[in-house]
């Protein structure tokens, strides 16, 4: 098996064999270089040839192959030196290599203690700002959770409750187990103190605000119901007026009729009674007096048609009559529908406007007036 050592020295060797050959190569170049004045002398780069004769193209094939010939040698020589040129850059590269893992083989001994150490101590570092953060976190939370947050608590409750936290938060002991953070601690739980007390002060107030707006509200209910009874009284007596007058409608429009069938009975009597007296007369004096038995028919006609025409007149007022009756019962029934159905809108809008005198809110007191005059417009007023 080939050594290390063994391996380096090959790398050295060939690395100086290569540096020869570049050389080497090199040294033609100056060859080639040295031949440049005397190819210039033996053919001139510009000097003009007349390839149209033999002489001519002879001189110009001469001259073209003198100065191909130390080209093409440049080239191989160009190749021949570059050739080595690159495998020694890789030969460089093999021996940095190689030497390179000799000494990162030392020094991955040291840095691997050192980067341990460093590690430990950051971890130390770390697990240190981690128990120091965890217990400013303990204290926050308590003085968070379990001061401060009675008073997030009590702003849920009523009066009593809000007296018991009042009395819990003042029964906690701020002591050494604070730490740095007592002032802090004894901060918070006199600051949740007074806030809770603002807070007890402030739900007694609205409890006995509340207490007397239901109070109001009750009495209001009840105002309510006893104008709903007395517009219930009020409707029971237009009911019995509307009956009494329908009543006396109906006596009206009974008499009316009986004097119009004793009218027409009477009309119908003097009626026969006449006929009868003008057929008497007309049978005494029939022969002599066709032309009054003619006048006496038309005039008979004439009573009938004034007879018929007068009971047509008659029949026709009695129901115009009962037409407007039952128009007017139409509109008593529709205005006590439209009153019946505007009663619930009315107590509202009631309701709303005295809610809103008590509470001094201008555009409750606005609404109000406005469900108030839509009730009324609803109600036909």
């Amino acid at each position: 098996m080939t050594t290390a050592t063994e391996n380096q020295d090959t790398t050295a060797l060939a690395i100086r064999e290569n540096v020869d050959k570049v050389q080497t190569a090199l040294s033609e170049f100056d060859k080639i270089q040295a031949g440049l004045a005397a190819l210039e002398l033996a053919h001139p780069k510009n000097l003009a040839c007349d390839v149209t004769t033999t002489k001519g193209m002879k001189e110009a094939i001469a001259g073209r192959a003198a100065w191909r010939d130390p080209r093409i040698a440049t080239e191989k020589a160009r190749q021949a030196a570059k050739a080595p040129v690159l495998a020694l850059g890789k030969d460089i590269d093999a021996r940095a290599r190689q030497i390179t893992a000799l000494l990162i083989e030392g020094e991955s001994n040291y840095d691997d203690q050192i980067k341990a150490e460093e590690a430990r101590k950051e971890a130390e570092k770390a697990a240190k700002a981690q128990a120091e953060a965890a217990r400013v976190q303990a204290h926050q939370d308590r003085i968070n959770n379990d001061i401060r947050f009675a008073a997030k608590v009590g702003a849920l409750f009523g009066s009593d409750e809000i007296a018991k936290t009042i009395a819990d938060v003042d029964a906690m002991v701020i002591d050494a187990s604070f730490e740095e953070f007592q002032g802090q601690a004894q901060l918070a739980k006199d600051e949740t103190l007074d806030k809770l007390r603002e807070m007890h002060a402030a739900a007694v107030a609205h409890e006995a605000e509340q207490a007397r707006i239901k109070a109001e509200q009750e009495a209001e209910a009840a105002r309510i119901a006893a104008e709903r009874a007395e517009l219930d009284k009020l409707r029971a007596e237009a009911a019995e007026r509307e009956r009494v007058a329908a009543a006396e409608r109906e006596a009206a429009e009974r008499a009316q009729a009986e004097e119009l069938a004793r009218q027409r009975e009477a009309q119908e009597a003097e009626l026969r009674a006449a006929r009868e007296a003008q057929e008497r007369e007309l049978a005494a004096q029939r022969a002599a007096q066709a032309e009054a038995d003619a006048i006496a028919a038309a005039e008979r006609k004439r009573l009938d048609d004034e007879a018929a025409a007068r009971l047509q007149e008659i029949a026709r007022q009695q129901e115009e009559q009962r037409a407007a009756a039952r128009r007017a019962e139409e509109a008593r029934l529709a205005a006590e529908e439209r009153v019946r159905q505007a009663a619930p809108a009315m107590a509202d809008a009631l309701r709303q406007w005295r809610h809103a005198e008590l509470t001094g809110d201008a555009d409750e007191l606005a609404n109000a007036r406005t469900a108030r005059d839509e009730a009324l417009v609803a109600a036909g007023f």
